[in-house]
């Protein structure tokens, strides 16, 4: 773009289609131009892209726009799968990125870094927002695979229930939803960590209700709150502790409050990333409560080296077989996990568990997750007899 000519086209591209354009590119790939307009007097001197599953943190130049000659706009062309479905803003910034300070770890240099992303105001989508991070803009590449189950804006049908219990020694909000068509009794149940992200940041509930619709089986839904980064690490992976609050406090206080169901069979626990984990670990060790987990970017490299317990891998060789059944999804560009999801697939099928399992084009992200977490809930449950 080196003339007015140009830089008009550009402006009426994205008044007509909105961002990011989209252009034909290699077999498998599209060509995705990103585009950020520069507020009136803006110092900004540099920008960066953050998209999930297709930059990389740690080679900023690599995603750095260049602004147009002339013009107040920023640009960045790059070949991206044509199934991607993402998230993604930018990184307006007087200085440049550089990495972590001497003594930061590399989350903590990322989280300050995107303390500044900003949404692409030329996308027509509504923005997303979870675990307390800044608002990303949904990328939708033309083969990406259509959402059958999620709609950000559709009317929520059934009722929605904050409480605040004490749940393995924290008092916390856990929210229960009962979906529109929900049985008066007996009702299956679907546990879900963070809850906090798929009750009130990204509410689930509208995908839910057309359960129903589908003649599938509808769950009672309790979403327990994590609350914060440093409870999350020391629950969620892999704790017998909180697994003994969820069989020994929480559903028997859903079978006398709620009316939830006590057939195992019936009774789901769902998260992503370590909440993946955490419903693995939890159908493994506790099939007499849970007989079904959703597992989607299940956290399977934990732990690290520097950190104490013992991976779902190992634990699997000491476990008998039992009826549980797991529904797993893992994205194509998450490099950090996907081999251990495959790799944990593998073991519960050689051992003779139930394993339905798929991946998607798509980096760590609750723009996937949102739809494959009711997917997975259908393919669990069934139909409604």
């Amino acid at each position: 773009m080196s003339n007015v000519t140009s830089v008009d086209g550009l402006a009426r591209r994205l008044r007509a289609e909105g961002g990011p354009l989209i252009d034909p590119g290699p077999r498998g790939f599209v060509t995705a131009t990103f585009v950020w307009r520069a507020p009136a007097g803006s110092p900004v001197r540099h920008v960066y892209l953050e998209a999930n599953g297709i930059t990389d943190r740690r080679r900023p130049e690599r995603n750095a726009l260049q602004r147009v000659p002339g013009s107040d706009l920023w640009t960045l062309s790059l070949e991206v799968p044509e199934r991607w479905r993402g998230g993604y803003g930018f990184l307006p910034r007087v200085e440049p990125i550089t990495g972590p300070a001497e003594g930061q770890t590399e989350w903590e240099w990322w989280r300050a870094v995107i303390a500044g992303l900003v949404t692409d105001e030329e996308n027509p989508r509504p923005p997303v927002s979870s675990m307390g991070l800044p608002a990303r803009s949904e990328a939708v590449m033309p083969g990406a695979p259509t959402q059958r189950w999620w709609a950000s804006d559709a009317p929520v049908r059934g009722v929605l229930t904050e409480e605040s219990r004490i749940l393995a020694g924290v008092r916390r909000s856990i929210w229960i939803y009962e979906p529109a068509g929900i049985a008066d009794r007996d009702r299956p149940v679907l546990v879900l960590f963070d809850g906090r992200v798929t009750a009130v940041e990204i509410p689930i509930a509208p995908a839910l209700d057309r359960l129903p619709e589908r003649g599938y089986r509808v769950p009672l839904v309790v979403m327990i709150d994590s609350i914060e980064p440093g409870l999350r690490s020391r629950e969620l992976p892999c704790s017998t502790e909180f697994l003994d609050a969820l069989t020994g406090d929480l559903l028997p206080y859903l079978r006398e409050r709620w009316q939830a169901t006590g057939d195992p069979e019936s009774v789901l626990v769902g998260g992503s990333s370590y909440g993946g984990l955490a419903a693995t670990f939890a159908t493994l060790h506790a099939p007499d409560d849970f007989g079904g987990a959703i597992s989607l970017s299940g956290s399977f490299w934990w732990p690290r080296p520097d950190m104490r317990g013992r991976s779902v891998q190992a634990r699997l060789a000491d476990l008998d077989v039992s009826k549980s059944r797991f529904w797993m999804a893992a994205g194509v560009l998450e490099p950090r996990l996907i081999e251990e999801n495959r790799e944990v697939r593998d073991l519960l099928r050689a051992k003779g568990f139930e394993v339905d399992y798929r991946e998607f084009c798509g980096g760590h992200d609750y723009i996937q997750w949102r739809e494959l977490l009711v997917a997975g809930v259908a393919a669990l449950l069934g139909r409604a007899v």
